[in-house]
């Protein structure tokens, strides 16, 4: 992937685990549905910013990252 399609990844993901918390703490959604979200956008987060790290401006490729 693009560098900067793994950004944009990473911003999507991260905004979904803060609108989620501040949602749940306003007493919008209940602990279920954040909890759902979170477990969901998370990992998507942490990884999209491994990727990003690893990531060249030009490759079309996903990095390896081992085990």
């Amino acid at each position: 992937m693009k560098r900067t399609t793994v950004v944009r990844i990473f911003w999507a993901g991260a905004a979904v685990c803060v609108v989620a918390s501040v949602l749940f703490f306003m007493g919008i959604i209940p602990l279920p549905v954040c909890a759902a979200l979170l477990i969901v956008a998370f990992p998507v987060t942490v990884l999209s910013l491994f990727f990003c790290w690893m990531a060249g401006e030009f490759g079309g490729d996903i990095p390896f990252i081992g085990y």
